[in-house]
């Protein structure tokens, strides 16, 4: 049996505090980041430090489909990655506290670094591919 992977989003805009008279609902058709089936899914919690912590993204000979979730309520996150078009360059991407982070464009030779802002946070990474 094949696993398949997707992203759905869904946005409401209103004026009301409660959402209750939306002006606005949007939702897009799912992004599905794989052509081709995936077989590997990992889902991990990690405490980013200040001094950086990296997570091994070489499990994986290919990959599809990054997510970052900081679950720290006011300390952002900085992700260092690199995207397969970036040679080798890193790519620096501050998660906001209670933010996430997604991304097709990344290399999994070249581990994945958060580094916590003031104090270290909670993290949660989900990595997709083959």
């Amino acid at each position: 049996m094949a696993d398949h992977a997707k992203i759905e989003l869904k946005g409401v805009y209103s004026t009301s505090a409660d959402f209750s008279s939306p002006k606005t609902n949007f939702r897009p058709s799912a992004y599905v980041p794989a052509t081709g089936n995936v077989d590997e899914y990992f889902h991990m919690e990690v405490e980013a430090d200040t001094g950086g912590t990296t997570v091994t993204t070489s499990l994986l000979s290919s990959a599809v489909l990054l997510i970052v979730k900081n679950n720290d309520g006011t300390n952002y996150v900085t992700a260092t990655l690199r995207s397969a078009g970036n040679g080798s360059t890193d790519n620096l991407l501050r998660i906001a506290a209670g933010g996430f982070l997604a991304t097709t464009d990344f290399t999994v030779a070249n581990n994945l670094v958060l580094t916590a802002n003031s104090a270290a946070c909670e993290c949660e990474v989900f990595l997709v591919g083959t």
